[in-house]
């Protein structure tokens, strides 16, 4: 086995260990979450930080009112992603003040929510005055971050809620056989984060929460 390819192995197996203690009733990675971990090593996201998000996704799940379980790691990006972010921020940190580095976030979001409404297809234009209003936010000092991320969560409801009866069963019959034995519940849910993911990427439609970028 060449360096390279151990170096891979142990990233995977890292977040896989991390994850999956917290699962005792699951004992491999779906397809699914696998992909992601690829992902997050395109994007030369630490080890340690993946595990950092996984780690604050399942400590606000204790924190929560009305708990909600973690059985995907699709469920911990976004605390993942928000964990590099400020990885970065760190980074940066040392040398110069953070606000420089969060105004470019909200110049790099402004052009990609701008290009957006640009390329917007007529069937997803019931998004346009949610990504209007997040540009409207990000023009303006100070920019409202919770406003932003209340946009997102709202974005990707949407999303599931335009999608044909059809596609969602075939979404629920992939999140059945990648988590079996779960409560429809669950797999609805899981079933949403997927398919919102992937409208995102066909149509371009940005996350417009700052710690995405």
């Amino acid at each position: 086995m060449t360096a390279d390819a151990s170096d891979r192995k142990e990233y995977y197996q890292k977040i896989a260990r991390a994850f999956l203690k917290h699962q005792p009733g699951i004992f491999f990675l779906p397809p699914r979450d696998l992909e992601l971990i690829s992902e997050w090593e395109k994007l030369n996201i630490p080890a340690e930080v993946v595990i950092e998000g996984i780690e604050k996704a399942f400590s606000r799940k204790i924190s929560r009112r009305r708990k909600k379980n973690i059985y995907s790691l699709s469920q911990c990006e976004k605390e993942i992603i928000r964990a590099y972010a400020q990885h970065q921020e760190r980074l940066v940190g040392r040398e110069s003040p953070p606000a420089p580095e969060k105004n470019e976030k909200a110049r790099q979001l402004i052009q990609e929510i701008t290009a957006c409404l640009k390329n917007l297809p007529g069937e997803m234009s019931q998004f346009r005055p949610l990504l209007e209003e997040g540009l409207s936010i990000l023009k303006r000092e100070p920019v409202d971050e919770a406003r932003l991320e209340s946009l997102d969560e709202e974005l990707d409801r949407r999303l599931w809620e335009l999608a044909r009866e059809e596609e969602k069963q075939l979404y629920l019959q992939a999140a059945g056989k990648d988590y079996p034995g779960r409560p429809l519940s669950q797999l609805e849910e899981i079933s949403r984060l997927n398919l919102a993911r992937d409208r995102r990427q066909q149509y371009r439609i940005p996350h417009l929460a700052l710690f995405y970028y």
